[in-house]
């Protein structure tokens, strides 16, 4: 597939329901391996799926090798979920490839990596002058060799050793922006990482929108959902995630409705993470997206 047939493919499986375009295993922050999650999409009988892992492609080859295994017929794309920044804001962009390690992604991926570590760093160093003593190694010791650590692996490594009730609360208390051990990392523009989607041969698809107050009604002065998704069109995003795991049934049907005036395709995706926290349950077979008289 090419960039636009693969596009299509998105959208028309996204129609005819049953598919998850947006799941992260233990290569970035969520709960499962990828034959784990490769058994509960089997399980849930997916049509298709991807796995859009934070910052890496690293857990494509082991849901292939799983699949493989398996001798499973569903029908995989590999992915990737980045975050970047808009107009000041971040937002997270997911790419979606024909090829399951497309090198231009890779080399942008090893670039972030190491970012990443630097941060990761600097916040453990907070946390150790706050009284939390948890090193590099603490969180090298939480999953799997190529995964990429993070804020998550900081907050699980609180709930387990420092007393935290919930990843949420370590976020609360001191992850999240503003909080005492919170370290901001380096964003490239949402151009520039759809520039590096598009030369890898993949799709460019801006994820959740909701969940950057874009969905609210627009203050005087402010751009409206419209106007967002021309800019965001003209910087070389494709499609738009109109259906997430945590997105309202209003929600869905404004995304859906002004991605299709600007056109831009539609994708379903739950943001599955594996366990039971604040994300979304993985879609099943019967998950359906776009009302039945849409077409």
């Amino acid at each position: 597939m090419t960039e636009i047939p693969l596009a299509r493919y998105l959208e028309e499986a996204t129609r005819l329901g049953g598919v998850d375009f947006h799941l992260h295993s233990r290569y970035s922050d969520g709960a499962q391996s990828p034959r784990e999650l490769v058994d509960e999409v089997l399980a849930k009988r997916l049509r298709a799926f991807s796995l859009t892992d934070h910052d890496s492609m690293a857990g494509v080859l082991p849901v292939r090798a799983a699949l493989r295994d398996l001798d499973a017929q569903v029908r995989f794309i590999p992915g990737v979920e980045c975050s970047c920044r808009f107009e000041g804001q971040e937002v997270h962009v997911l790419g979606y490839f024909t090829e399951d390690q497309p090198q231009a992604m890779l080399d942008y991926l090893e670039e972030v990596v190491l970012e990443r570590q630097e941060r990761n760093r600097r916040m453990i160093a907070r946390l150790n002058q706050l009284g939390y003593a948890i090193s590099e190694a603490d969180l090298a010791g939480t999953g799997e060799d190529d995964e990429i650590r993070g804020r998550v692996h900081m907050a699980l490594w609180l709930v387990e050793h420092a007393g935290f009730p919930s990843i949420a609360s370590a976020f609360q208390k001191l992850l999240n922006e503003g909080r005492p051990a919170y370290v901001a990392r380096k964003k490239r523009e949402l151009g520039q990482v759809a520039e590096v989607i598009r030369k890898g041969g993949g799709v460019a698809v801006l994820a959740h929108p909701q969940q950057y107050g874009w969905c609210d009604r627009p203050l005087p002065g402010s751009r409206t959902l419209d106007c967002r998704f021309s800019l965001i069109r003209d910087q070389g995003i494709l499609g738009v995630e109109c259906f997430h795991g945590k997105a309202g049934p209003e929600e869905s049907a404004m995304i859906q409705a002004a991605a299709s005036r600007l056109g831009l395709f539609c994708i379903a995706g739950s943001d599955s993470h594996g366990r039971e926290d604040q994300h979304a349950a993985m879609y099943r077979l019967e998950s359906s997206f776009f009302p039945r008289d849409s077409s």
